[in-house]
């Protein structure tokens, strides 16, 4: 199962919120939502996670995104067939009040950002770009880590992460190469931005 290509951006929230039921969404009901092997729309939704206010702004929520995102883009380096991710990652959830909430603060950004998207250099999205991709996005859950320490500065490498989702929804190459330039400024903020003395063991 997997998001629509028409308006994949908010496809990606509005199915979250209108599909799984309750009052909470659990990591796992995501997981089960898209398909454990639908790279772009789970990755989309993590990243639009970090990136969304106040959601980026949960303490502890992008070092935990950063890891759920870590453990599933290396599973697909590896070439898992099912998506394996421990049941205490899985319960943890986000109520769906503060899901909605963003979602409508963001709705008409969203809309603009997905009327921007089509199928364009899509050679740039086969199989060999998924696992190049899935060791970047990996590369920039990472960089979510020391990023925590900067007020907002997680939304850098979440919307990098985003872009690369939405790029295998839609099929968008264009968006890849967005992708990879954003990966790298978020690298570059977490040099420059990052009181790397603080950090533990530093």
């Amino acid at each position: 199962m997997t998001a629509s290509r028409d308006d994949p951006l908010e496809n990606v929230l509005d199915r979250a919120i209108n599909d799984i039921d309750g009052e909470k969404i659990t990591f796992g009901d995501v997981l089960d939502l898209f398909g454990d092997r639908s790279f772009g729309p789970v990755i989309a939704f993590l990243g639009l996670l970090v990136v969304l206010p106040p959601l980026g702004a949960v303490p502890g929520l992008p070092a935990l995104i950063g890891l759920i995102i870590i453990m599933f883009s290396l599973q697909i380096l590896f070439g898992a067939r099912h998506i394996w991710v421990p049941k205490f990652v899985q319960k943890r959830s986000i109520g769906k009040d503060k899901l909605k909430a963003a979602n409508r603060r963001a709705k008409p950004w969203l809309k603009r950002i997905d009327k921007m998207i089509s199928e364009r250099l899509e050679f740039l999205t086969g199989r060999i770009a998924v696992v190049v991709a899935a060791l970047m996005v990996t590369l920039l859950a990472l960089l979510m880590i020391p990023l925590e320490l900067v007020p907002f500065a997680v939304a850098a490498p979440g919307a990098a992460i985003v872009l690369f989702g939405l790029a295998f929804v839609a099929r968008d190459g264009v968006l890849m190469l967005l992708g990879y330039v954003a990966s790298i400024a978020a690298t570059v903020l977490t040099i420059i931005t990052v009181p790397w003395g603080s950090l533990p063991g530093l």
